[in-house]
């Protein structure tokens, strides 16, 4: 017992009190540290990003190429990305790279981590696209994407209808309808024309038949006969076909497949577009033709 009153603190009791500290600490950190000292996966970089161990000793995590990009689709890693922490990526999905002109976001880089040599969005070498479940892409059943989204509108219209869904099903439709399929529409709603002002109002009125009559249109209509071709339709590059169609025989008629040119970027946006509740098509970050026309991966860290 101290003089104070206070019960001293043995050297057993320290030993075994600093043991269990240290346990303690040395846990948590190495919590921590496992993300901060290993990357599991590749992200997929912005354009003109250089190899992956490079652009990590060259990227000074100021986020000038986010507040630059006009979509908005970069975002900064965090902890869990490993040494990557605070540098930007992609996620294809919720938003691809558009490939802007000029690409800002690698003029805003200061350090070079974005190579400054780059200047055309089609040199840009992101990743690849790959067609990774082929079973559900719309194209190799013969299915149209706009056909397919709203018959799986109606299908989830359980706690009201999703009106920004619909707007774009119906413009989308608009787009690509025959004179003739127009004047039907015309006849059918009372509009003097088919056009950006008039679709708003128009989808704003909509009743569930006028839902259930549009279905059956779109179903019988020049749009059904044509597969999805989104990933192509949607491509900021599509001049350069990054993807052809092929014949699938076994989707029935009107089916084909869509086959990955070495002129894809990976930049992320037929990822995004893809109709299916899970993209058909998706990014592999870093993934690059070789001289033999087949595939290859950085091997700095790609799984």
């Amino acid at each position: 017992m101290s003089k104070s009153g206070q019960p001293s603190l043995t050297r057993r009791g320290f030993l075994k009190t600093s043991t269990v500290v240290a346990v303690g600490a040395a846990a948590g950190f190495g919590g921590l540290s496992v993300p901060l000292l290993k990357k599991d996966r590749l992200l997929l970089r912005p354009p003109g990003a250089l190899d992956e161990d490079l652009f990590l000793a060259s990227c000074i995590k100021c986020g000038q190429c986010l507040q630059v990009c006009p979509p908005q689709v970069i975002r900064l890693a965090d902890i869990w990305q490993g040494f990557g922490i605070g540098t930007p990526y992609i996620v294809p999905r919720e938003g691809g790279c558009i490939l802007c002109s000029g690409l800002p976001c690698v003029l805003a880089c200061p350090t070079g981590a974005l190579d400054h040599h780059l200047s055309l969005g089609k040199d840009a070498e992101m990743g690849l696209a790959v067609l990774s479940s082929p079973d559900t892409c719309l194209a190799g059943k013969g299915v149209n994407d706009l056909v397919h989204r709203l018959e799986q509108l109606r299908r989830d219209d359980q706690a009201g209808m999703d009106m920004a869904e619909l707007q774009d099903i119906v413009t989308g439709c608009a787009a690509r309808l025959s004179p003739e399929e127009k004047q039907v529409w015309q006849d059918h709603f009372s509009l003097p024309e088919i056009s950006e002002q008039t679709l708003p109002e128009l989808v704003a009125r909509f009743k569930p038949e006028d839902i259930d009559w549009l279905g059956e249109f779109l179903a019988s209509s020049s749009l059904a006969k044509t597969s999805c071709r989104v990933c192509l339709d949607t491509c900021p590059i599509r001049e350069e076909q990054p993807i052809v169609f092929t014949p699938h025989r076994e989707g029935g008629p009107g089916a084909f497949l869509p086959s990955v040119q070495k002129t894809c970027v990976g930049c992320g946006v037929c990822e995004e577009k893809c109709p299916t509740a899970l993209p058909s098509i998706t990014i592999v970050p870093r993934l690059k033709w070789s001289e033999n026309g087949t595939t290859r991966q950085e091997e700095d860290g790609a799984a």
